[in-house]
């Protein structure tokens, strides 16, 4: 009796809540189109933040774009955020209750140092754009190297159509680590998705993010570009989603 009760009170609450998903650098809302397909025929609310709309990119910050998801999730609602996603994922739960959260490849906290050397001396390449405050576009070679290494060097160029400037600032602030998160004010679960393959959030480094909140912590095949293999990461949504809502 008590498993037929769950099973209509996670029917009805499917109806009130909403998946609110949350790109990261360089991408749109556009990023999430199979994942939002996926919950949508399982009778999920679906929206796609836009992160980059209405802002001028000379000067927007990444405050700016965790005040725009703050200001769209409801307390009932799940937040599902990839790469820089992730992060703003962790700053909404510490300002504000919601339901869940879902933080894949995440980007890290303060505190928490990048994995990868090399993504860091890379990245000092933008630091000429960083100081005029021109929007950062990466080249092909470090989305091969960084964010697409597991994907086939035909659909390299299809990715690289796909991606957007981004904000200076942001940028600036990610590299640098500026964002702190105080885990003492996040009380809604979060799951954290890790890909075996990430040159970008490294599994290591991933697992430390999760620790600093008491997640549950999974890795999953793929690499720091998830939007070709989704359907792992999809199941794994998922599943917390019952968890969240028993």
């Amino acid at each position: 009796m008590k498993e037929f009760f769950t099973v209509i009170l996670l029917f009805l609450l499917i109806f009130i809540i909403m998946l609110v998903f949350v790109h990261g650098m360089w991408c749109s809302g556009s990023i999430w189109k199979n994942f939002i397909e996926y919950f949508k025929a399982r009778n999920y609310e679906c929206r796609a933040v836009n992160l980059k709309e209405g802002f001028d990119l000379r000067h927007v910050c990444f405050m700016d774009y965790v005040d725009k998801v703050a200001s769209i999730v409801g307390r009932e609602d799940v937040l599902i955020g990839h790469s820089m996603g992730g992060l703003i994922v962790q700053k909404v739960a510490e300002q504000k209750r919601i339901k869940g959260g879902v933080a894949i490849c995440s980007a890290p906290p303060k505190g928490i140092k990048l994995s990868n050397t090399s993504l860091f001396l890379y990245s000092l390449k933008f630091l000429s754009k960083i100081i005029t405050k021109k929007p950062i576009m990466p080249d092909k070679k470090f989305v091969k190297k960084f964010l697409a290494n597991c994907v086939e060097e035909g659909k390299l160029e299809e990715i690289y159509e796909k991606m957007e400037a981004e904000a200076p600032k942001v940028a600036y602030e990610l590299a640098t680590g500026k964002i702190a998160v105080d885990e003492k004010k996040v009380d809604s679960p979060l799951l954290f998705i890790a890909t075996k393959d990430d040159k970008a959030s490294p599994p290591g480094m991933v697992e430390k993010i999760a620790k600093k909140y008491n997640a549950e912590f999974v890795v999953k095949n793929g690499c720091h570009w998830i939007f070709d293999d989704w359907e792992e990461i999809s199941e794994e949504i998922a599943k917390f989603l019952v968890m969240v809502y028993e």
